[in-house]
């Protein structure tokens, strides 16, 4: 099984379970419907860091990153990435459309949607790492508001900053929920010597309780920041 449809199957509650023929070819037809139905869209800004009693500001800007843990995912850098991402309004309209009538499908498309717009992300980190290394710089991960203490409130912020509305149709709630649905808003690190374990599981301090480790095992998660 490739990691696609398994990040799929852990999107749906599965662990590991025998998953029957008909589900995967369920999974493999709304993937293929999910992936026709995408425009992935992404905007981001390099900005200097300047830390402060507040938190951490964005130089030339107003924004601060308040929180502990954004501040020690930050630990060492000089600059940011701030980004935003989105699989646009087509992946909420085709979820949608089924949400009444075939709630499984509906369920099925809302977990394909979720590991293509992780997927997404993942690449512009990559690229995002291997354009900072060709600078002698090192990359953090991405981290999002919401994160830990990285408190979802700066989302407005952080839309206005990078025009994200006009440049990526990417708007968010008066609860700060990003819509399109399938969206990602995230800061990531540059500096010259950051530390050797930069985000992933061997970082957060939630490791302990995380659901994600509990369903595929603390030493996948292992493997997986070793990559």
């Amino acid at each position: 099984m490739d990691n696609t449809k398994s990040e799929i199957l852990r999107y749906l509650g599965h662990k590991n379970q025998q998953v029957p023929d008909e589900l995967h070819a369920m999974i493999d037809e709304c993937l293929a419907q999910m992936q026709d139905a995408i425009m992935p869209r992404e905007t981001h800004l390099e900005l200097g860091l300047v830390s402060n009693s507040s938190g951490i500001s964005l130089v030339g800007t107003e924004i601060v990153l308040c929180g502990r843990d954004i501040a020690k995912h930050l630990q060492g850098c000089e600059k940011a990435i701030v980004m935003a991402a989105t699989l646009g309004v087509s992946a909420d309209r085709l979820i949608a459309k089924w949400k009444h009538t075939d709630l499984t499908r509906c369920l099925i498309l809302d977990a394909c949607a979720t590991q293509l717009i992780e997927q997404y992300c993942d690449k512009i980190e990559q690229e995002t790492r291997d354009k900072a290394k060709n600078l002698g710089l090192m990359a953090t991960r991405r981290f999002s508001p919401g994160y830990g203490d990285f408190p979802l409130d700066i989302q407005p912020q952080i839309l206005n900053l990078l025009h994200a509305e006009t440049r990526i149709g990417l708007t968010c709630t008066y609860s700060h929920i990003l819509l399109p649905r399938k969206s990602v808003t995230a800061v990531i690190g540059l500096g010259k010597n950051l530390p050797a374990a930069h985000g992933g599981c061997i970082s957060c301090d939630m490791r302990t309780v995380c659901n994600y480790r509990k369903g595929i095992g603390a030493d996948e998660c292992t493997r997986m920041d070793e990559k």
